[in-house]
């Protein structure tokens, strides 16, 4: 799923700080994941929870599909769910994950495919050299840049793999910064975004905008009910069958006739700035 304890960066020395191995209680009782999760086994239960969604994971796929070249890197694989979609479409899928409850269950799933591959570790440790030797075109984050503290050289990193293919950087992160609570640090997250601040980080890791759009408006409800009314800071089973089933099949296909001004999560493509700094 993500990334946590701070390693040395191969790039210019510096450290991408995901903080030090530390869980506290956060407002009340609820529990801050931001800087243990990779630790942890609930990542990739709750991943299991939310691959039931069969129809939202369908979803954000259809976002991704247009803009997946043949040689992709995926950060954060988790358990693999996206990764499977990939592969129907991709030549090679390249997967970092450092959290070793998903990416066993994703050596499960995937580990016989010919055309997968899976790295247990994080980003930072990765040589960003042999990365670029790669030669891959695509870079698909998906609900993974909000657990990285320092996100701006993370993307840094990303425009410096894609860049000598002019690929492309997929990113796919909760929005509203305004919600962020109790339930975004029990998921490990360290922000929410906006047009405006993910239009930043890509600006100062040299990534041009490609195309930037909210999605899942209706899902801001469920976010509101859990933030302020239940105070659930847990996917459930139930909460992810409901919407499966009432919400799902007429409210993401709207999000295809017009986009939402506004959503739980936000989409954007970068493209690696000529003579970036």
């Amino acid at each position: 799923m993500t990334h946590t304890p701070h390693f040395m960066s191969a790039l210019g020395g510096g450290t991408i700080a995901y903080g030090t191995v530390v869980e506290f209680l956060f407002s009340g009782m609820s529990v801050d994941r931001r800087f243990t999760q990779t630790q942890k086994p609930y990542a990739a239960d709750d991943l299991e929870t939310m691959s039931e969604a069969r129809r939202y994971q369908a979803h954000i796929f259809g976002l991704v599909r247009p803009h997946v070249g043949s040689r992709v890197l995926e950060v954060g694989c988790g358990i693999g769910t996206m990764t499977r979609k990939l592969l129907d479409v991709a030549q090679q899928v390249t997967c970092i994950e450092p959290n070793l409850d998903c990416a066993a269950r994703a050596r499960e799933k995937l580990g016989a495919h010919p055309r997968f591959a899976i790295r247990i570790s994080h980003l930072e440790e990765c040589d960003p050299d042999e990365l670029r030797q790669q030669r891959f075109d695509t870079v698909v984050c998906v609900n993974v840049l909000e657990h990285i503290e320092d996100d701006v050289r993370a993307l840094r990193l990303f425009r410096d793999v894609v860049a000598n293919m002019g690929g492309q950087v997929l990113i796919f992160v909760p929005a509203v910064q305004a919600l962020y609570g109790p339930h975004d640090a029990a998921l490990g997250h360290h922000r929410r975004y906006s047009k405006r601040t993910l239009t930043r980080a890509f600006d100062a890791a040299g990534l041009d905008v490609v195309t930037m759009r909210y999605t899942n408006p209706i899902g801001l409800l469920g976010w509101i009910y859990n933030l302020y009314l239940t105070g659930n800071t847990e996917h459930t089973t139930s909460q992810v069958r409901l919407f499966e089933r009432f919400v799902a099949p007429w409210a993401l296909p709207l999000e295809r006739l017009a986009a939402p001004p506004i959503g739980l999560s936000l989409f954007a493509v970068g493209r690696a700035r000529l003579h970036a700094a």
